[in-house]
């Protein structure tokens, strides 16, 4: 799905072997999309993320940012 955004970087962090992350983004629950903007969290989807949403939503924060 990223690819039709290249100018967003993706990092995988697998929570179970970096404990720390889990709780410094209050990731309680697997698996966690965590869209951050100028360090600020824009977007947050958990647990059972419903493709299309994500889809939707990252098109409209990925336009109104770079204006595509």
């Amino acid at each position: 799905m990223l690819k039709d955004y290249p100018r967003i970087e993706a990092r995988l962090v697998n929570a179970g072997k970096v404990t720390d992350i889990a709780g410094y983004l209050m990731a309680f629950t697997v698996p966690v999309i965590a869209l951050y903007l100028d360090g600020r969290e824009v977007l947050r989807e958990a647990r059972f993320i419903p493709v299309e949403k994500l889809r939707d939503d990252l098109k409209r924060i990925y336009e109104g940012v770079f204006d595509e």
